[in-house]
């Protein structure tokens, strides 16, 4: 009878325990390649994410195989991907700015510590089961609020892209220092932002399964040895430590114990927000469904466990779960394979990630499915959770 219950809860509680035992081999292939792919785009992202949220890259490239890993096991969606995003890492740099921290380790300090809350209250409310609060965000804001945030990253990363020193931290500011500023901009580090942009934009385009982000990773890296671009005042990234930091609790001050909660909170529904859709979307095109309790509880123990590790907050992907699907990835094993591969960068290759142009370090656009498809699936899974709710049936 005790082993009854204990079993029920953890296919319940522990999605990977019912799907890995019934895996099929033919599976593998698709979901090893589609793994990689997640890998070459999750890291390079990371890069640029870490940046945006105002912390070194490695805090965003600790929280990658975290994330892949506790969404594989805890994760209700055969598909979804979890990791930093750019909807969360602007929400982060927001949230820990509004602490002041005096120096970038106190940054890194506060990112960790909200990571670490955003994981403690989705823990929480998915132990009380109220992920029926998500069925009343709105579409309309939640777009709206995406949008905002996309604008931030774009005033945020044109600094990068043209070499334009940009002091302000508020967005007028910043606006006005870019607008005066044209006439300092460094013709050879505008040269690589703009055509790595022009790069990644075309080759998306017209040859989409080329992971074109790693792909611009790496002639930055040979572009900046070869032509010695920090010597000529392109900015790199700096130097990388090699390796995963071990587990240690973010001790913040006793008076940002409130603040931080709050911006935990925070960041945590947002990513669940835009997570969500996301694993919703492609439930309704495999056929099957997401358990949003449980994708609480996915989303806080990633979020828990990459604030322990050094990392970044996290949340489901729309892009990177896009290209797995593209790839023929169906299950998990493309986390677990996507965090193999960021493990062995992070443990092997980061330091080599010091010659970076920061002009390239950001993937600026995302290849999605068309707007046409994508509109038509997301209606498709709204109309799939209306019937849900209302018949209680699951779809």
């Amino acid at each position: 009878m005790l082993f009854g219950t204990i079993s029920a809860y953890l296919r319940r509680r522990v999605p990977i325990v019912t799907w890995l035992p019934a895996y099929q081999r033919k599976q593998l292939r698709p979901d090893l390649t589609a793994g990689m792919v997640v890998a070459a785009l999750a890291i390079p992202q990371a890069l640029g994410y870490a940046a945006i949220a105002g912390v070194p890259v490695q805090v965003g490239l600790y929280a990658v195989p975290i994330a892949l890993i506790a969404y594989a096991i805890f994760g209700s969606s055969r598909q979804l991907v979890l990791g930093p995003v750019s909807t969360v890492s602007v929400l982060s740099g927001s949230l820990v700015a509004a602490l002041h921290p005096v120096d970038v380790s106190q940054a890194v300090l506060y990112t960790t510590a909200v990571a670490v809350a955003a994981g403690i209250v989705l823990i929480i409310a998915a132990q009380v089961r109220i992920g029926w609060i998500a069925e009343f965000l709105s579409k309309p804001i939640v777009t709206g609020f995406v949008l905002g945030l996309t604008v931030l990253v774009i005033i945020g990363e044109l600094p990068n892209l043209t070499g334009i020193p940009v002091s302000a931290t508020d967005v007028l500011g910043r606006i006005q220092a870019l607008a005066f500023g044209l006439g300092e901009t460094k013709p050879l580090t505008a040269a690589i932002g703009f055509g790595a942009l022009a790069i990644l934009m075309l080759g998306s385009r017209f040859v989409p399964k080329v992971p074109w982000s790693l792909v611009i990773l790496v002639v930055g890296l040979i572009a900046s040895a070869v032509f010695l671009l920090p010597e000529r005042g392109v900015a790199v990234v700096g130097a990388v430590p090699a390796g995963l930091p071990g587990v240690q609790v973010p001790l913040i001050p006793v008076n940002k114990i409130p603040d931080v909660l709050f911006a935990g909170a925070a960041l945590g529904f947002v990513g669940l927000a835009e997570g969500l859709s996301a694993a919703r979307l492609f439930a309704v095109k495999g056929g099957y469904r997401v358990d949003t309790d449980q994708e609480l509880m996915a989303g806080g123990v990633g979020c828990l466990g990459c604030g322990l590790f050094g990392g970044l907050a996290v949340a489901g992907s729309l892009s990177k779960t896009a290209a797995s699907d593209r790839m023929g990835g169906k299950t998990q094993v493309v986390g677990l394979t996507a965090a193999v591969v960021s493990l062995a960068v992070i443990a092997f290759l980061a330091p080599a990630l010091a010659g970076l142009p920061k002009a390239v370090r950001r993937q600026w656009r995302r290849r999605l499915p068309s707007r046409r498809r994508l509109a038509a699936d997301e209606r498709n899974a709204v109309q799939a959770v209306a019937l849900e709710h209302f018949s209680g049936r699951p779809v």
